[in-house]
């Protein structure tokens, strides 16, 4: 469990979203020090510092001589709580608030330490246990959002969080967790002024940053969520969510790529009628992906390309380029795809296919597969790309492994051919980014097609 030192100021970061951990710290600055024993004072001095041992040390001679001291007690259960032992935090925490039962903030970090054991029910009926004699009770408010918001009862939440800051209006914590729940209720808007309220209050909050990074991304302002994730990162480096978030959103997913010979640029608006002739090429599609659908007009594919261009992978789960010869720069010849693209896993199906067989002929799906190649494992840094090709395509498949894949499977009857009326097999080939770097023909033909070895690996 961790505990954040101050009710305003900590957070924690889970998946993506901020769970506040209250840390008794700020209560115990509350407790009247003329009555604490030197002994206490050892143990909770050494609690401040991190030395959890010699913290454990002074509780236990404590307990052993008092064993009904409710600081002692409590102090004894946060620690246990942080090691994870809840079971006798537990009994530490009950006996604590039993010898005590007017400390409000036992009960409390009690029901934290239920919360981060996933009993949030169990969380939320202490924290309304507390609140019924302590209505306004900030920390009780905060806590029962938090609880709330596990459960998915986001509405609530609110409700808690915006009481709580009706007491205390600039507590960055509250504002925080307040656009949690708003974003979880898809009021994007509101949860991003939550945000920038927080991090406005306390300027040097990276969790807020990058729950506000994260918003205004999937909001679709790419450039301010890289900004917000860079200021993240300036002031806590190394925050994972930022890092992939950025990496998520990062240009180089929309930039053109250049060969010596081929580039590889975006699908756009105005490729529309070379797609349609490339559907309409039966042959072609036989091969590429006889299960797209051909029955799209000019002006529809124009539209879904429109559209197509204002989004990232992270949202459509695709790369798609036109492929064509830098000497023909306005004459379309190709299509290169990475689809299923799943950035968890970072992993990706590869496609190519080049209608004409003049320029299969010339070169350009070997000099294209390789600048896929180099942007998958270099720029975009996934871990494996795939392709299946078609039984009946042996060309294509001897040419997926010439180009370092291995085939991992085959799939018999494994779909079925409406004009043919049969079902027939697929290959599944795969290669990974440790066999991508150790392919030394690979590492040959690039130098000789690019001009430079995609097999190193670059700093981006």
């Amino acid at each position: 469990m961790q505990w954040v030192p101050n009710p305003r100021r900590g957070t924690q970061m889970r998946s993506g979203r901020m769970i506040s951990i209250l840390m008794p710290s700020a209560i115990f600055q509350q407790f009247r020090l003329s009555l604490w024993s030197t002994m206490f004072k050892l143990a909770l001095a050494a609690y401040h510092t991190g030395d959890s041992a010699a913290a454990r040390g002074h509780l236990q001679d404590i307990l052993e001589r008092e064993p009904a001291n409710a600081e002692a007690l409590h102090l004894a259960a946060v620690l246990l709580a942080q090691e994870r032992r809840f079971d006798e935090a537990e009994t530490h925490f009950l006996a604590a608030m039993r010898y005590a039962p007017d400390r409000h903030e036992f009960c409390c970090n009690y029901a934290l330490a239920l919360h981060e054991q996933r009993r949030h029910r169990d969380a939320i009926d202490f924290f309304h246990r507390v609140l019924s004699k302590q209505p306004n009770l900030v920390i009780a408010l905060n806590g029962l959002g938090s609880a709330l918001c596990a459960l998915g009862e986001y509405g609530r939440a609110e409700d808690a969080f915006r009481k709580a800051l009706r007491r205390e209006p600039a507590n960055p914590l509250l504002h925080n967790n307040l656009g949690n729940a708003l974003k979880q209720r898809g009021q994007i808007k509101q949860a991003i002024a939550s945000y920038r309220r927080a991090a406005s209050i306390k300027s040097d909050y990276p969790e807020a940053c990058v729950n506000l990074g994260i918003a205004l991304k999937e909001a679709g302002m790419p450039d301010q969520a890289r900004a917000t994730l860079e200021r993240a990162l300036r002031l806590k480096p190394g925050v994972r969510q930022a890092g992939e978030n950025l990496w998520q959103i990062a240009p180089f997913w929309r930039e053109t790529i250049d060969g010596r010979h081929v580039a590889l640029r975006p699908y756009r608006e105005r490729d529309a009628a070379f797609l349609i002739n490339c559907l309409d090429n039966r042959h072609f599609m036989t091969h590429y992906n006889r299960f797209q659908s051909r029955t799209l007009s000019l002006p529809v594919m124009a539209a879904q390309l429109r559209k197509a261009e204002t989004r990232l992978p992270w949202q459509s789960g695709t790369v798609d380029w036109i492929i064509h010869r830098r000497d023909e720069a306005q004459r379309p010849v190709g299509l290169a795809n990475l689809v299923d693209l799943n950035l968890l896993h970072r992993r990706a199906e590869f496609l190519i296919g080049i209608p004409a067989e003049e320029d299969r002929n010339a070169g350009v799906g070997l000099e294209a597969s390789l600048l896929v190649m180099d942007f998958a494992f270099n720029r975009a840094r996934l871990n494996k790309l795939t392709s299946l090709v078609y039984e009946d395509n042996e060309r294509a498949q001897k040419s997926t492994l010439a180009l370092g894949f291995t085939q991992e499977g085959y799939r018999p009857q494994h779909l079925f051919d409406e004009l043919k009326q049969r079902y027939f097999g697929v290959y599944e080939n795969g290669v990974t980014v440790t066999d991508f770097r150790a392919n030394i023909r690979l590492s040959n033909l690039s130098r000789r097609l690019l001009g430079r070895d995609v097999t190193e690996i670059t700093q981006q």
